[in-house]
């Protein structure tokens, strides 16, 4: 009769350490699905944040375009650098010699 309870405990024991394994088992492989997700939220935001640089960078340019080159036409120069008011004397426009 001790010997059938001193196995059961053994038995117990042992059915107890198992399932302590498994809870063990299972939280190391819920902790690595986290950290896959951390890591997978992660990558998402910087794509995001890369795609919303590229696009103000795009942005940019086109801002600087327009707000910082102002009109050269009240000024003549267009005109001039579109040949309009150029001399119509040929002998005018001699090079220069250094």
């Amino acid at each position: 009769m001790h010997e059938h309870l001193g196995i059961q405990k053994h038995e117990c024991v042992i059915g107890q350490l198992e399932l302590k394994c498994q809870r063990l088992e299972n939280q190391g492989m819920e902790k690595q699905h986290q950290h896959k997700c951390e890591c997978e939220q992660h990558e998402f935001h910087m794509l995001q944040m890369q795609v919303m640089m590229s696009q103000n960078q795009q942005a940019v340019p086109a801002m600087m375009q327009t707000q910082n080159q102002p009109s050269l036409e009240g000024f003549g120069l267009m005109a001039e650098l579109n040949g309009a008011m150029l001399p119509s004397d040929p002998s005018l426009l001699t090079p220069y010699s250094i």
